[in-house]
């Protein structure tokens, strides 16, 4: 008996391992599959308007990947993520108008995003539930006020015009990126940014941090009660989220050339959050799934009619809640899961 369950063991060990193996297997030809479609893109979508979709995509991706690592890595839902957006898209705006390298300008725009994270998430994540994601949606509102009120730094509801062109020195080579009407450039260099941004989330979910992330996420007061600092670790996940959203920002800036406080408000925030859900909180793949499909979405409705596109919305994310409410990824994980139990 003894040595027929230790046969059985072995058995079902092999069966897992093989099918661990076949998973691995499939991540690494689906994820190629995806690095070569973006690849391709530019090239298959040759119109201005489609190019144009192309990089808000990226810069969309990249804004809800950093905002995963709060909603899917640790629960937190934050409403005003686009402000810290805006933070960086201004903070690198004004450096590079000043005279600054592009290059200054973007790690300004990191930098000042992660001083925002940390001045709001100090006070912010010592409340809890609810009462974090009202503070988070307040912030969010005085954020957008400050830009529209500070004119003489932002120039207030008239928009930041005139912003310098992103320009790549690298060993004697220099390149501008005049995406007026050249973007197939700004859009490699911006699939690079949300290729490096998916991969520091899909490590930081797999390292230490990511499960003391999982930890707060699953129960907070039991994380504590094993020794976690919960709060430490929530900062942390905050300011670097907020870091990566000004990037996000810097790169925006110096895409459009212009940027204005609507262009950050609650709105988009709120487009960022439905896009992390539809996509599937958490997942690997969520984050590129969301914005394709709600940026896509939201573009086409727009030219039609700018008041349906945020009734769409509001409609795709009720339907998400009800229907899927682990997100398309996780709908699809979920899927074939049941399928090879059936097989079994």
């Amino acid at each position: 008996m003894r040595a027929a369950s230790r046969a059985e063991g072995r058995l079902g060990s092999a069966e897992r391992g093989g099918a661990d193996l076949a998973r691995t297997r499939l991540t690494w030809v689906l994820g190629l599959a995806v690095a070569a479609l973006a690849i391709a893109a530019p090239h298959v979508f040759t119109s201005i308007a489609a190019r144009h979709l192309l990089v808000l995509i990226g810069i969309n991706i990249v804004l809800v990947a950093s905002l995963d690592l709060l909603i899917g890595g640790a629960g937190l839902l934050s409403l005003g993520h686009a402000a810290f957006m805006g933070v960086g898209a201004y903070a690198s705006a004004l450096l590079v108008k000043a005279g600054q390298p592009f290059a200054v300008g973007l790690g300004a725009g990191l930098l000042a995003g992660a001083l925002a994270g940390l001045l709001v998430g100090l006070p912010a994540l010592r409340l809890k539930g609810h009462y974090f994601s009202v503070v988070t949606f307040i912030v969010g509102i005085i954020i957008t006020i400050l830009m529209t009120n500070l004119v003489d730094l932002t120039r207030g509801p008239m928009g930041l015009t005139g912003i310098p062109f992103a320009k790549v020195d690298l060993f004697g080579w220099h390149h501008t990126f005049k995406t007026i009407v050249f973007k197939v450039g700004y859009y490699y260099l911006v699939l690079a940014f949300a290729a490096l941004v998916l991969l520091l989330r899909w490590r930081l979910g797999r390292s230490r941090f990511g499960r003391a992330l999982t930890a707060v996420k699953g129960d907070e007061n039991l994380a504590e009660s094993v020794g976690i600092a919960t709060y430490r670790v929530k900062l942390t996940a905050f300011t670097v989220a907020a870091a990566i959203a000004g990037l996000a920002g810097s790169l925006y800036a110096h895409y459009t050339a212009f940027i204005s406080p609507d262009s950050f408000t609650f709105v988009h925030s709120f487009d960022l959050f439905v896009m992390n859900l539809l996509g599937g909180a958490g997942t690997v793949a969520g984050p590129i799934i969301g914005p394709v499909f709600l940026t896509a979405l939201s573009s086409g409705l727009k030219g039609l009619s700018p008041a349906l596109a945020h009734v769409v919305h509001g409609t795709v994310l009720i339907l998400v809640i009800v229907a899927l409410p682990t997100g398309i990824a996780g709908g699809v994980k979920r899927a074939a899961e049941a399928l090879r139990g059936r097989r079994r």
